[in-house]
């Protein structure tokens, strides 16, 4: 399933990865709109409900080359996590909120 943080600008997500919702900080007219702020809870869900997550920060046409054995890859514009990741995810949130870019600089760091 495709989610989208923002209204625009538009662009529609020309692919779909097996069991993995696709999140990005662009409108698509084939995503689902969830408001900005509830973007770590729209994930953690879907990490939940044993999907991945690839997180989209601008548009692209092709897919994203991804690693399923890893826990998480970080690249220039998205972040992809596995279910696995989400005990991690977990922690690094644990004693305060955190940003999406926050987030993903902590990412880079934790191996």
């Amino acid at each position: 399933m495709n989610f989208c943080f923002s209204k625009n600008p538009e662009r529609k997500i020309p692919f779909s990865l097996p069991q993995t919702d696709i999140f990005c900080f662009f409108y698509s007219p084939n995503s689902v709109f969830v408001p900005p702020e509830f973007w770590f809870s729209a994930v953690v869900t879907s990490l939940r409900l044993k999907q991945n997550v690839l997180i989209l920060e601008t548009f692209t046409e092709e897919k994203v080359e991804l690693n399923t054995r890893l826990r998480w890859q970080v690249n220039d514009s998205s972040l992809w996590l596995a279910p696995r990741s989400l005990s991690v995810l977990l922690e690094a949130t644990k004693e305060k909120s955190i940003g999406y870019s926050s987030l993903k600089n902590d990412l880079k760091l934790i191996k």
